[in-house]
């Protein structure tokens, strides 16, 4: 028999939640095939059709997942040596163009599951970055010592400590000092007029919505026109990139989730950026909502709510 259960944390109109109801659909159907998503109209919130009763029975059975990966994993469902592990140097998930079918065959070698599935929307050999190197999903914005490997691993590490946060992340967000929740979020970054004492804080992120949001990648193509990169729901507008998604009423399961994201009808009209939303109907949709990075000086920045404009 299959329940229809609302997700009161995962908010469909901001780009972390989607994203991790996203990845809990995906998580879920590895578990059991009659998993579907869809969105309230009323609260604009995550809804999951499926055997599951209540949230508690949700997160057993992440737990469980967890609980069956390799004690090393970065990825629950990977080989633990994938992906590579940045060493002194250049993160090896970052090759040169000329040396990314290398990368591609020495993690077959390990790990065919990787190459098929991950890899293809982690870095792609059909775009390059400004130092020539594969380039990374829009999703991926590493800062500093972030490398590939760490973007899975930090938050799969912080949700193995404290199974708590998995509960945390599909009814009511904490946020950890110290998280940078791999900068999917803008709220994660506080100045000291955030503070009641007006101290400067550590970064603060939501851990277990950030491990579901990384756990979604394998839902959103990557690839390139040979010089810049193009990904699902990532669109180019008067030499900005934003992420545009769309939320629907008709429960979906993770292939259906994939179509509807790839389909081009979310295309900006223009440079506002327009969308036109009488088309939506056939679809199940009834809202859209975008978030571009913040420039910053040192990575390609947080990524925050924008405006989008739609249209009849």
């Amino acid at each position: 028999m299959s329940h229809r259960l609302e997700l009161p944390a995962l908010a469909g109109r901001d780009q972390l939640g989607f994203l991790a109801a996203v990845g809990l659909t995906r998580l879920l159907h590895l578990q059991q095939p009659d998993v579907y998503l869809s969105f309230s109209p009323e609260t604009a919130a995550a809804v999951l059709t499926s055997r599951y009763k209540t949230v508690d029975d949700i997160v057993a059975d992440l737990h469980g997942l967890i609980q069956a990966a390799d004690d090393e994993a970065a990825i629950i469902d990977v080989h633990p040596d994938l992906p590579f592990r940045a060493g002194t140097g250049r993160d090896p998930m970052r090759p040169q163009r000329a040396e990314y079918r290398q990368l591609a065959s020495r993690a077959r070698e390990i790990d065919p599951h990787f190459t098929d599935h991950w890899l293809p929307s982690i870095a792609t050999d059909m775009a390059t970055d400004r130092t020539g190197r594969a380039a990374l999903t829009p999703f991926m914005a590493p800062r500093g010592k972030q490398n590939v490997r760490s973007y899975f691993e930090k938050p799969l590490t912080a949700v193995r400590s404290d199974p708590g946060y998995l509960r945390e992340a599909l009814v009511q967000w904490r946020r950890v000092p110290g998280f940078t929740g791999e900068y999917l979020d803008h709220r994660v970054e506080h100045s000291a007029a955030d503070h009641p004492r007006g101290e400067t804080g550590q970064e603060r992120g939501v851990p277990g919505a950030t491990w579901l949001a990384t756990m979604a990648l394998p839902l959103f193509r990557l690839t390139g026109d040979g010089s810049r990169r193009k990904a699902t729901c990532w669109h180019t507008v008067d030499r900005s990139t934003y992420m545009i998604w769309p939320l629907w009423t008709r429960p979906l399961a993770p292939a259906a989730i994939r179509a509807l994201l790839d389909h081009p009808i979310f295309r900006p009209l223009d440079d506002q950026p327009t969308l036109t939303a009488r088309a939506w109907e056939p679809l199940a949709v009834f809202s859209a909502s975008a978030a571009r990075r913040i420039p910053h000086p040192k990575f390609e920045g947080l990524l925050a709510p924008a405006g989008l404009r739609l249209v009849n």
